[in-house]
């Protein structure tokens, strides 16, 4: 089991670089002046590639408190393909009957394929390390456990500029468990997407 996290937590990383490889032309050695035009289209721009974004969340009231901290930083491959891949964190206090807190942190990857400019198809996988907490003679007992989610759905986006965009999706966990998943199924996000 831990050889099947330790491949697909390698095998998301890997899915989230990409390296390009410039080959030299005959100007580097001719001198040849280059245009404007043919500079644009040849050289790479790779800060206009990287998008940043994620979960950013704060929840306080008497009973409760949420805090979620999770960066996602994506690189678009093509005009139709995203990947991103970041950490994640959440932290909760409740105080129903019982005062407990527990955190959450892992890992997560998502992939997106845009159709129709603002729709997409989406995908990803995160694995999740939680607290549990089962009451045996009357104690409560914490226990941690990881858990995968492999997400599928899709959703539309909004550009809000040249370089930004909000979107809502909706998810389905296809590894849903009632009793340990985090998250409800169907997953509902909303959120922002900004390059640099």
């Amino acid at each position: 089991m831990l050889k099947t996290k330790i491949f697909y937590l390698i095998l998301s990383v890997m899915s989230a670089l990409v390296t390009n490889v410039f080959s030299q032309n005959d100007s580097t050695y001719f001198k040849s002046p280059k245009k404007d035009s043919e500079k644009s289209k040849k050289e790479f721009h790779w800060p206009e590639k990287f998008r940043v974004g994620g979960n950013f969340a704060f929840f306080s009231s008497t009973n409760a408190t949420f805090i979620d901290i999770s960066p996602l930083v994506g690189y678009s491959v093509s005009d139709f393909l995203f990947l991103g891949a970041g950490p994640v964190y959440n932290y909760y206090r409740i105080n129903y009957g019982y005062r407990y807190s527990f955190d959450v942190y892992g890992f997560r990857t998502l992939a997106r394929v845009y159709f129709l400019q603002s729709l997409f198809f989406q995908t990803g996988w995160d694995i999740l390390n939680r607290s549990i907490y089962t009451i045996a003679n009357n104690q409560l007992q914490k226990d941690r456990m990881w858990i995968q989610n492999f997400w599928l759905g899709g959703g539309v986006r909004y550009m809000i500029g040249a370089n930004a965009y909000m979107f809502t999706s909706i998810l389905y966990n296809l590894n849903y468990n009632p009793n340990y998943s985090l998250y409800p199924n169907p997953y509902i996000q909303i959120g922002i997407i900004t390059g640099f």
